[in-house]
């Protein structure tokens, strides 16, 4: 099971001189996924597992900004969190408590409870596990026999709105072409966890695959699925990383570790 320590600084180390600096960058970049919730603007920087929440106009704070990071180390993760505000110390301090108090829901919703301290700890279904790794297996069969829309449909509504099916269908199909016909995809790991947005907890479940293509020979993809009200799960995520065999062969045993380690890459 995966075990989660909390850290918080609210300290500038965003790197960045100033929240518009920052949002302004991650924009530029084009693999982060920006997306505004309740005026909230958020930033999805995938590649370097960070989620990074810009103030609304309204906020006290505002300008500013809170990147949360999740950083693993073996069976241990821990969130550092760091913000960047220039507003008046009341209200910087009330926007890292804000995340703080999110923070502490989801450190309370999967710390183990020890006897006499709330019974025990949240569990997960063996049936939940079974759903999840069927669902898992059912969405790349279905992509990997072309049938997109199919495996679009068990798509999270979110996940949907930020990328309508057609966009959705061309970049898969035109990843599948370079990769070329997938010849071993193998389910490493589930973990299904209590995570928290907005302090509300839910049940989410992480699938990891490893593999290799036709021209790729290093192969590595997780899914993060969300269960619903009716205890069906959606995708809410995806990533697939590829090391392709003309890379491969420029590379050295160490730089296709660091790879697979920058991959989160499961053996």
């Amino acid at each position: 099971m995966m075990h989660w320590i909390f850290l918080a600084a609210a300290g500038s180390g965003i790197g960045y001189p100033s929240a518009e600096a920052a949002l302004e960058a991650l924009r530029a970049r084009g693999n982060v996924e920006i997306s505004v919730q309740d005026g909230w603007t958020i930033a999805d920087d995938k590649p370097n597992h960070a989620l990074w929440s810009f103030t609304p106009p309204s906020h006290p704070a505002h300008p500013a900004v809170v990147r949360r990071t999740l950083v693993r180390d073996g069976e241990h993760a821990s969130i550092q969190m760091d913000s960047l505000c220039v507003a008046g110390a009341e209200a910087c301090e009330g926007l890292v408590g804000e995340f703080r108090r999110i923070n502490q829901a989801l450190q309370d919703a999967l710390a183990p409870r020890l006897p006499g301290n709330g019974g025990p700890a949240w569990q997960p279904t063996a049936s939940q596990k079974v759903r999840v790794e069927e669902m898992s297996k059912a969405y790349f069969a279905a992509r990997d026999a072309q049938r997109y829309r199919e495996a679009y449909e068990l798509l999270g509504s979110a996940a949907r709105q930020q990328a309508p099916f057609e966009q959705w269908r061309q970049g898969l199909a035109s990843a599948a072409e370079r990769a070329g016909a997938v010849q071993q995809r193998e389910l490493k790991r589930v973990t299904i966890y209590l995570s928290s947005q907005g302090g509300t907890p839910a049940t989410y479940a992480a699938v990891d695959f490893s593999g290799r293509f036709a021209n790729a020979d290093t192969y590595c993809a997780y899914l993060i699925w969300s269960e619903q009200s009716d205890g069906s799960f959606r995708l809410v995520r995806e990533e697939e990383n590829f090391i392709y065999k003309e890379t491969g062969l420029r590379l050295t045993q160490e730089q296709r570790s660091k790879m697979r380690g920058v991959y989160r890459c499961v053996d």
